[in-house]
């Protein structure tokens, strides 16, 4: 048959559905970039192919909380290019201990918004959720554009809640809090009131054991550390946790050695309430998991257990498959040289098989091929600078969060990563070892925190360590200014530019987008009986004015702001830099040195007056022009001589002079400006007449 050759002739080679897609995909450009969240985008997730929703850390921190700020729940639309923000994850802010305390609560917002890290979407019953550090987990109903939503209920937990998941086949949904005991619960959804649906308990049998075991006198205990609902139809019901060892106060000293490795691997029945059993090596510090689309497998990256090379494998991703006898057996063990694992993902590629690929905080992704054994194929590497390291002082897989974001796109022909290098990158897996890269499909100014591809992967959500949310899409049709131009490809291989980034079809416009506030929600109410001791439309200068006069202050003219002689009433000393907290006793030897140091330092630098600049005379001036020799104002007789005499009075009269601004290169580097003659004389030769025209 015409137009269709032999099977094998093509074998190897991608089909041709399969190039139109990655032909698609590599033509995605940055559209929108909205700015001003409160913090990292830790959360994406697409409620649909116009809407989507996203969560943001927040400044909780008790040494910190005047940098929190709005701007931590987000709705986005494509439809009207918008991200607005809500203000219902918050809690009143406390009344700080500092000497400052009654100014900042005047000046600050009497809410502090918590951190939300957790998104989800039901199909089922079409409402979305969100988890936040305020201990709640709240239910929302978001219109089809995008444009707004509405609160549908709440849930509340009894501690910071890390994770809520659902499932595409039924309308349970689960959430993981940051607790000892009782950590994970199944909610069975109910939509007439949705706040009063009931839940289940579920736990491991570490956490459990330690909450028997007097826990409460341990700084640390087993918590959720991944959750993930089953996702073929014959494991929808079933639910997976991986638990680790976690410090109450988030310092890991808090762990004892022997227990930093250990953990465990938790899979329940939701649908009667039972534990599926796991038959060996669940007991480990547990990293993330991930379910196979199809099949009842899953895949667990842990600490390494059983036989392996210690000086080479540091972690372990290992696949789980349910037998005839509803029992998870480990059927494979892949070795990782990576200290942490941050994201897996599985790909089938063929009826047995799969690609399994581990991210992790080492700044590289690993990939595997299940049929080729227990060694990566790939190691897919970013930048080995990190642009938002967490300890710079630390090796980079401990002081740095590495890779975070990794997605499969349309087919196999192209996966996705995005690295603390701020770079995100297109490869394709079926290419030789050391050529997978495909290009750079996003260059950004901070660290890749998040990611997601829209149902049809025409869309792509990045969010980043900045607190942006970037856009990036096949056609900008639907936007009026044209889109921002995504950074050019630095392929290794073929060293130009994709189709995309050089503008053809139409893709990319001239006209560069800024980026977009995110617009802002209205001011919440402040809590009740919430006091800041301020008066009616009283200014900050009404405020200085009046501890001017009570005589708490002191202002000394050319110095500055003092105590007054009334200081003692307003109680403000910082009752650390004193014995035993009294603000009355001594200070401590250390803010005493300090203190004595500041009162005898002399200041010997001195700073000398500007003369007085005073212009020229005139009329003195005006005589030394006329001194200036112009051939064009002699008289044409004087001009006629000159040329009978062959004195050339028309023409270019510059005479060259070398300036250099700065000492030549060689004069530092002690090597040959290798410059060519002709630059060198067109950046280096001026007119004495252009260089008159400068000093005037």
């Amino acid at each position: 048959m015409h137009g269709r050759a032999p099977v094998k002739v093509a074998r190897g080679q991608p089909s041709f559905k399969a190039s139109i897609y990655a032909k698609l995909e590599d033509s995605i450009v940055r559209q929108s970039e909205w700015t001003d969240s409160s913090g990292d985008i830790q959360s994406i997730r697409w409620i649909n192919e116009d809407a989507f929703l996203c969560g943001a850390t927040a400044h909780l921190d008790s040494h910190n909380m005047e940098y929190n700020k709005p701007g931590n729940l987000l709705l986005g639309s494509t439809t009207h290019d918008t991200v607005r923000s809500f203000a219902d994850h918050r809690l009143p802010r406390p009344r700080s201990d500092k000497a400052n305390a009654d100014s900042m609560r005047q000046t600050q917002d009497p809410w502090l918004y918590s951190s939300v890290v957790s998104t989800a979407h039901c199909k089922k019953n079409g409402f979305s959720f969100t988890a936040s550090f305020d201990e709640t987990v709240k239910i929302w109903s978001i219109h089809q554009d995008g444009s707004s939503m509405d609160l549908a209920g709440t849930w509340q937990h009894g501690g910071k809640v890390n994770f809520v998941v659902t499932s595409d086949h039924h309308e349970r949904v689960a959430t993981a809090s940051g607790v000892s005991s009782n950590a994970v619960r199944v909610y069975n959804f109910y939509e007439k009131s949705i706040s009063e649906s009931s839940f289940k308990f579920y736990g491991g049998n570490k956490a459990l054991l330690q909450t028997e075991d007097d826990q409460a006198t341990k700084p640390w205990s087993y918590q959720p550390a991944t959750i993930q609902w089953g996702k073929a139809p014959q494991v929808a019901n079933l639910l997976l946790v991986g638990y680790s060892p976690r410090s109450d106060t988030g310092d890991d000293a808090d762990i004892p050695d022997e227990k930093k490795n250990t953990g465990e691997l938790c899979v329940w029945n939701t649908g009667n309430e039972t534990v599926v059993p796991i038959t060996s090596s669940h007991t480990q510090n547990v990293f993330e998991v991930q379910w196979h689309p199809t099949q009842p497998i899953f895949v667990a990256a842990t600490s390494p257990s059983g036989i392996f090379d210690s000086d080479k494998t540091k972690t372990q991703i290992r696949l789980f498959a349910l037998n005839d006898q509803e029992i998870f057996m480990n059927t494979q063990a892949l070795d990782c040289s990576a200290l942490d694992i941050n994201e897996l993902t599985i790909m089938p590629n063929s009826e047995l098989h799969c690609y399994v690929t581990a991210s992790c905080t080492d700044g590289n992704t690993y990939v595997y091929d299940t049929a080729r054994g227990d060694q990566a194929i790939h190691i897919l590497e970013h930048g080995a600078e990190s642009l938002d390291p967490l300890d710079p002082d630390l090796p980079r897989e401990i002081g740095d969060v590495g890779v975070q974001f990794a997605a499969w796109g349309h087919t196999t022909n192209r996966f996705y990563t995005g690295s603390s290098d701020g770079k995100v990158k297109a490869w394709n897996l079926k290419n030789p070892p050391g050529k997978a890269f495909v290009r750079n499909v996003l260059s950004l100014a901070g660290a890749i925190i998040s990611g997601a591809f829209s149902k049809d992967f025409s869309k792509l959500l990045i969010g980043d360590a900045t607190g942006k949310i970037h856009l990036l899409s096949i056609n900008d049709n639907d936007l009026e200014a044209g889109p921002i131009a995504t950074t050019k490809s630095n392929s290794s291989r073929e060293g130009t530019s994709s189709t995309a980034e050089k503008g053809s079809n139409g893709i990319l416009s001239k006209n560069i987008k800024r980026p977009k506030v995110i617009l802002p929600h209205k001011e919440p109410p402040p809590p009740e009986g919430y006091e800041t001791n301020q008066r009616e439309n009283e200014t900050s200068a009404d405020i200085a004015q009046h501890y001017l006069s009570e005589g708490w202050l002191e202002q000394r003219v050319g110095l500055g702001v003092y105590q007054g002689a009334n200081y003692a009433e307003t109680g403000w000393y910082d009752r650390t830099a004193h014995e035993d907290g009294d603000p009355h006793g001594p200070l401590l030897p250390q803010f005493r040195e300090e203190q004595q140091f500041i009162m005898h330092q002399k200041n010997d630098e001195g700073f000398d007056l500007l003369p007085r600049v005073r212009s020229s005379d005139p009329k003195q001036h005006g005589e030394n022009m006329n001194l200036d020799l112009n051939l064009a104002s002699l008289t044409l007789d004087t001009q006629q001589a000159l040329r009978e005499e062959r004195v050339e009075i028309e023409g270019d009269f510059s005479h060259t002079y070398s300036y250099e601004f700065l000492p030549k290169p060689s004069v530092w580097s002690g090597k040959k400006n290798t410059r060519s003659e002709s630059s060198r004389v067109e950046t280096q030769e001026r007119s004495i007449g252009d260089a008159d025209e400068m000093m005037e």
